[in-house]
């Protein structure tokens, strides 16, 4: 049988100030939030993006977000500015997923359900997924090239030079601080950070294909990069054009960071692709709204109508279905 929790995919940005340990939920109708469809998502959006997202509320009936001074609508997942909000068809909703805190067992797919991933990825190649960018580029003051690499700032990260939107500067200093700590008191850290030949941030491109931009053309991403892999998997289309079904690939022989390193970047609002069916175990995307939930909820689901999420495009997200080894 599938365990539907385990099929998750995949930008978001802490401001200085409150600690994220310490973010909480509210909004104009915190009370309606919990029982109407997108209220939740939304106020976990409004919670993680403090000063850029100046309200929400239900309008017309719908959820609607304020970032300066444009509305943008749940929309069924898309985040649409409020006048296009009737166009959601047109789209593929931005990802809103479990987020595992523990690392997820082994899927178990019988035949039935790995015919069906292999046929959606097939499907996924002949009509990639799109997604608006509306929302995105408003939050991140981010809509074209120009604008985006002027908010882009060099940071340290633990010796590593990472070019990333100037809002992770406090996020990636503190995820930086812990790294050098460990460094010092845990081997098996100092070990790996040693074998590491960089980290990669920002690269402006678009998912191979569609008219989506990836994650890391915001500057939103940090793939940590190994001087080898030796042998082992770390991405699962790599994978899968090796002709493997990669979500059988069994973690130890998968190359992945020690644990503490991974929590190390969670602690500071970022999910690990590790943990997706559509594994990225390089992969680390800043989104904190996932992480609010999993801390306040655990593995429950997120809303109803997400229960079949693996079947959908985000299932696919690394930091997008189709990426390439280009992209690396």
């Amino acid at each position: 049988m599938i365990r539907a929790a385990l099929f998750l995919s995949t930008f978001i940005i802490l401001f200085p100030g409150q600690p994220f340990s310490e973010r909480v939920l509210s909004g104009s109708r915190p009370e309606l939030a919990e029982n109407q469809p997108g209220g939740r998502q939304v106020s976990l959006w409004s919670a993680a993006w403090p000063r850029r997202i100046a309200e929400y509320t239900l309008r017309d009936g719908e959820w609607m977000m304020r970032v300066d001074d444009e509305w943008f609508a749940w929309a069924n997942g898309r985040l649409l500015p409020e006048k296009e909000r009737s166009r959601w068809t047109e789209y593929s909703p931005i990802p809103f997923y479990n987020y595992p805190l523990e690392t997820p067992p082994m899927p178990v797919l019988d035949d039935a359900a790995a015919a069906a991933l292999r046929e959606r990825v097939r499907n996924a190649e002949k009509n990639p997924p799109r997604r608006s960018e509306a929302f995105l580029s408003a939050l991140l003051k981010a809509p074209d090239r120009i604008s985006t690499e002027a908010m882009l700032r060099k940071m340290d990260v633990a010796g590593f030079t990472v070019t990333a939107h100037a809002q992770l500067a406090e996020p990636l200093e503190k995820v930086s601080l812990s790294l050098e700590a460990l460094r010092e008191s845990d081997p098996e850290t100092a070990a790996f950070l040693a074998t590491l030949a960089g980290m990669n941030g920002y690269n402006y491109r678009y998912v191979e294909g569609t008219a989506s931009r990836s994650y890391h053309s915001y500057g939103l991403a940090v793939d940590l990069i190994p001087r080898s892999y030796h042998g082992r998997s770390a991405y699962w289309q790599w994978a899968m054009y090796a002709g493997e079904d990669w979500w059988t690939i069994p973690y130890e022989k998968r190359w992945l960071p020690p644990l503490k390193v991974v929590k190390a970047f969670e602690e500071q609002g970022f999910v690990w692709g590790g943990k997706w069916l559509c594994f990225d175990t390089m992969h680390f995307e800043y989104r904190p709204e996932l992480l609010l939930w999993a801390r306040r909820m655990g593995d429950d689901a997120v809303d109803g109508d997400q229960s079949d999420s693996w079947m959908e495009e985000s299932s696919f997200s690394a930091p997008s279905w189709n990426a390439t080894a280009s992209e690396r």
